[in-house]
């Protein structure tokens, strides 16, 4: 709230989020202040005065709504830059070079991935206590394998085929299964960029844009030496500055350069478990 002479203004979380919110809400009271002078004027001259000032109001608004105006062109060419910086800085997904390795937060584990895919098992041993030996003895193995895609995306790294505790009474038979699912999707593992499949491109793409270094199943590789302007989705023309070249200045002269609309991400895709 802000005291004047005449009134107070009351302003309701007047707030800037770039790129996304503009909000500004006032009003103003006027209780408790001197209206004598103003009663001696008359009612005519009262009415044609209400009428200039609402005149004035209806001026003031249009400037604060042409300023909104410019607020939308210009949050809109902010948002642009914070998507395709959005696409630039997602990091690489670490992977290790299609090679078997135990897993680095538990080593009861194996795992095996490339930039798009990624393979885990384990096989976990039971014993039972031998009251004659004194001494506990295996007596049944349980395998577990899981494939996932490795997205770089958080929360996209879906699950596509496993097994949980598969029991075996006999270790070999054990191993002979977990090398025959190995066997199965080595083929996965051949490149360390695999194509990745058409049904799940949206889980290597940033805003709409494949990201770099990645192909899709029946489709040519896509060039990845991009400006940040050529990431973005709409047709938004970006302000310029004549007294010095800018940001959106450069991204306005690259829009010039001819450009592919792409559709934006989709949603993420629920976790399919398949048992072999």
């Amino acid at each position: 709230m802000e005291e004047n002479k005449d009134y107070r203004a009351y302003r309701y979380g007047d707030r800037l989020e770039p790129g996304y919110e503009l909000k500004v809400e006032h009003s103003i009271s006027c209780e408790d202040v001197d209206i004598s002078s103003m009663i001696t004027m008359g009612a005519e001259n009262l009415e044609s005065m209400r009428q200039g000032s609402i005149d004035g109001e209806q001026k003031a608004y249009e400037i604060v709504v042409a300023a909104a105006k410019q607020w939308e062109k210009q949050a809109a060419a902010t948002q642009m830059i914070n998507r395709a910086l959005e696409y630039l800085r997602t990091p690489e997904v670490k992977h290790t070079a299609n090679r078997w390795q135990p897993n680095p937060n538990n080593n009861d584990w194996e795992e095996i991935s490339n930039r798009v895919y990624k393979m885990t098992c384990r096989i976990r041993e039971d014993t039972k206590y031998d009251s004659e030996t004194k001494q506990s003895v295996p007596v049944v193995w349980y395998v577990t394998w899981d494939l996932y895609l490795n997205s770089p995306k958080d929360g996209y790294s879906i699950h596509l085929a496993g097994q949980d505790k598969k029991r075996y009474t006999d270790k070999a038979s054990a191993v002979k299964y977990l090398d025959g699912r190995k066997k199965a999707y080595s083929h996965l593992f051949a490149e360390i960029s695999p194509p990745i499949p058409k049904e799940h491109e949206n889980c290597f793409t940033v805003n709409g844009a494949l990201l770099p270094g990645y192909t899709v199943e029946g489709q040519e590789p896509v060039k990845t030496d991009r400006a940040a302007a050529e990431v973005s989705e709409g047709g938004i023309s970006m302000p310029e500055k004549p007294e010095k070249p800018s940001v959106l200045g450069k991204l306005s002269a690259a829009k010039t350069q001819e450009k592919t609309p792409v559709a934006p991400g989709a949603a993420n895709k629920k976790k399919e478990d398949m048992q072999i």
